[in-house]
């Protein structure tokens, strides 16, 4: 009895985080109630109060959230070289301009399609500086890493002595990119003022290419 109680309240509370990122899609967190949650997730009122203190005590936990997923992702990769079901073909190598440019265009990926949770990820800070989230400080590190690792591949081209300094540099430019697509609600980014994604991705592709290569 104890296991489906267990299994009950971990569903409420999946449906609870889920209706969040949901309104998150399309709604400021500071525009979103306790009652448009309950409305979204099906869930009554009563119940979120019984999981979360309070409205801002969702965010923690949907951050966690967000973070165990990638986790899983990476995990799934790792075990069954697949990714969300599907096998991934790793072919050739690429260059160096192509391992650059396909790291941009992962994070402009990950950007539209978490746009909510990041802008309520930067409400959060602003609200709390003095917190750390393991969203921001587990993802950096691991980003970090793993762009080092590539880096060793075209070892020869780079030159920097420390690839570690020059992924953080590079995970860092990367990072700040796409922030007017956070920071700014997509009507007001007006079309004729910012450059499209694409001409941003080659733009940014050349400009790492050339920290990196000093060409």
């Amino acid at each position: 009895m104890a296991k489906v109680q267990q299994k009950r309240v971990a569903r409420t509370r999946e449906k609870i985080l889920a209706a969040l990122e949901q309104l998150l899609e399309s709604k400021e967190f500071e525009a979103i109630s306790i009652a448009d949650i309950a409305r979204q997730g099906g869930v009554a009122v009563g119940s979120i109060y019984s999981h979360f203190e309070d409205k801002e005590a969702l965010l923690p936990a949907l951050f966690d959230r967000y973070v165990e997923r990638i986790e899983e992702r990476v995990a799934e990769f790792v075990e069954h070289g697949t990714i969300d079901g599907e096998k991934y073909e790793a072919g050739d190598t690429p260059d160096l301009r192509e391992m650059i440019e396909q790291s941009i265009r992962g994070a402009h990926r990950q950007v539209t399609e978490t746009l909510g949770l990041r802008r309520a990820l930067l409400t959060y800070r602003r609200l709390n500086p003095d917190v750390e989230v393991p969203l921001v400080s587990k993802l950096g590190r691991d980003a970090i890493e793993l762009l080092a690792a590539e880096l060793t591949k075209h070892r020869d081209e780079i030159v920097h002595d420390d690839l570690h300094e020059a992924a953080r540099m590079v995970s860092y430019f990367v990072n700040i990119a796409f922030l007017d697509r956070i920071v700014l609600p997509g009507a007001a980014t007006k079309d004729d003022l910012r450059p499209s994604d694409e001409v941003l991705i080659e733009t940014y592709t050349g400009m790492v290419l050339h920290y990196l290569t000093g060409r």
